[in-house]
């Protein structure tokens, strides 16, 4: 994304990754504008999961401020397909990254942004929040940050809503590295398989 973005020429962006399908639709010219109108709905994704409180979705409620299309407010940021702007990349996004360990390298971009977002489980964030409303306190806020990241999801806050995508990796539902299927000779060795060598020293 940081060498894509530069180049799109559009105000908003779909970014669908390549094991992803659309599923259900929605209506895109009502939602852009919506964010055109309304510049805090900043990242709207197409969940592939219920819109309820799940994974990276730490809380979740029904937006209730001007919108042509439901949506729901979620305390999480996730790259999954979403609609966003170009703008939020190139000015939000990116420069998290940017400014993470090493540039980002070898990290999901969750690893930059969601994380930022919890706080890390400090005060502020949406780890403290999600906590607070388990606790059943219904006057916990928001965290101050929200509207930096802008993060909803489309539809209704429900287990009836949602399911907008599904993912198709060609693994399928296999672990990353199969163990079975890997050569003997990469398999981890059972324990106790390597003995201590006595060192030899010449005299």
């Amino acid at each position: 994304m940081n060498c894509a973005t530069p180049q799109v020429q559009t105000p908003f962006m779909l970014i669908m990754q390549h094991d992803f399908l659309l599923v259900r639709p929605f209506d895109g010219k009502r939602l852009l504008e919506t964010m055109t109108s309304n510049p805090l709905i900043k990242h709207v994704r197409l969940n592939l999961r219920p819109n309820v409180a799940r994974g990276f979705d730490t809380v979740v409620q029904n937006y209730s401020g001007p919108s042509l299309v439901p949506l729901a407010r979620t305390c999480g940021w996730a790259d999954a397909p979403h609609v966003t702007s170009r703008q939020y990349y190139l000015s939000f996004v990116i420069p998290l990254l940017m400014h993470d360990h090493d540039g980002g390298k070898r990290k999901y971009v969750e690893e930059s942004v969601h994380y930022r977002m919890l706080r890390h489980g400090n005060p502020g964030g949406c780890w403290e929040f999600k906590n607070e409303i388990a606790k059943g306190n219904v006057a916990a806020k928001w965290p101050e940050a929200f509207d930096d990241y802008g993060t909803y999801l489309y539809g209704f806050a429900s287990a009836q809503d949602g399911h907008y995508t599904v993912h198709r990796s060609l693994r399928g539902n296999a672990p990353r590295w199969s163990v079975e299927d890997a050569p003997r000779q990469l398999r981890a060795p059972k324990r106790g398989a390597y003995k201590l060598r006595k060192s030899r020293t010449r005299r």
